[in-house]
């Protein structure tokens, strides 16, 4: 069995230090998505992610609001997070501190072989400040985010949405927020729907079908096609 061999994965919570529920997947060439689940007013620092992950703790991330609120604080900096709203941080912002204001979930993207960067962070909201591109044809509306060096992208798949890739090098996980699709990879198929998701190794073809699905595919090294820029 290669390294980089496509698999699906399930999120599965675990509670930490009785406070929040964490789930996580580490991807073969380094990708990791992390899942919090965060009630109110629970507040969490960084040390306590650079613990479990400490390959990323001066590498670029991700954090994705997918419902709730939270306050990101860093240096002397604050940003509210809620639905869609995102910010990208680098090593220069490695020490922050999240504050759930309401019950929320939320992810952190990274990988573990990210050079550390010094760089401003971004603050963005996927559906209010990235243009809807027609990447898959009209039954398929992609929000691309083409950060320093990982891609997101937050797809909207419309029921009966068919959908085939020949495969690429870059690592890519998907994953769904909301709804479900009949998904393979190679011989491999599954239902993905919230909380189920898949890595797909190099070249290996993939695609599927949506009952109308939301979701998130992350790639790393990013992808340079100008669709996705």
């Amino acid at each position: 069995m290669s390294h980089n061999q496509s698999k699906y994965f399930e999120f599965k919570s675990e509670l930490v230090n009785n406070n929040f529920s964490l789930s996580e997947f580490k991807g073969w060439n380094g990708l990791i998505i992390m899942k919090l689940d965060c009630p109110k007013d629970l507040n969490i620092k960084n040390d306590l992610i650079n613990s479990k992950y400490i390959d990323i703790s001066e590498k670029e991330k991700i954090i994705v609001a997918i419902k709730g609120e939270v306050e990101v604080k860093l240096n002397h900096q604050s940003f509210v997070l809620k639905e869609f709203d995102s910010l990208n941080l680098y090593s220069s912002d490695s020490k922050f501190e999240i504050k759930s204001i309401l019950d929320s979930q939320i992810f952190i993207i990274s990988a573990k072989d990210l050079k550390p960067q010094k760089k401003n962070p971004i603050f963005f909201n996927f559906m209010k400040d990235i243009d809807p591109r027609d990447i898959w044809g009209g039954q398929c509306i992609s929000r691309v985010f083409f950060g320093e060096n990982l891609n997101l992208v937050l797809f909207d798949l419309k029921s009966g949405f068919k959908f085939h890739d020949n495969g690429h090098q870059n690592e890519q996980i998907t994953w769904v927020i909301k709804g479900d699709m009949d998904f393979y990879v190679k011989n491999l198929k599954k239902k993905l729907s919230s909380g189920v998701g898949v890595d797909i190794g190099n070249n290996d073809i993939h695609g599927g079908i949506s009952n109308g699905a939301i979701g998130f595919d992350a790639f790393y090294p990013k992808r340079e096609e100008k669709k996705y820029k």
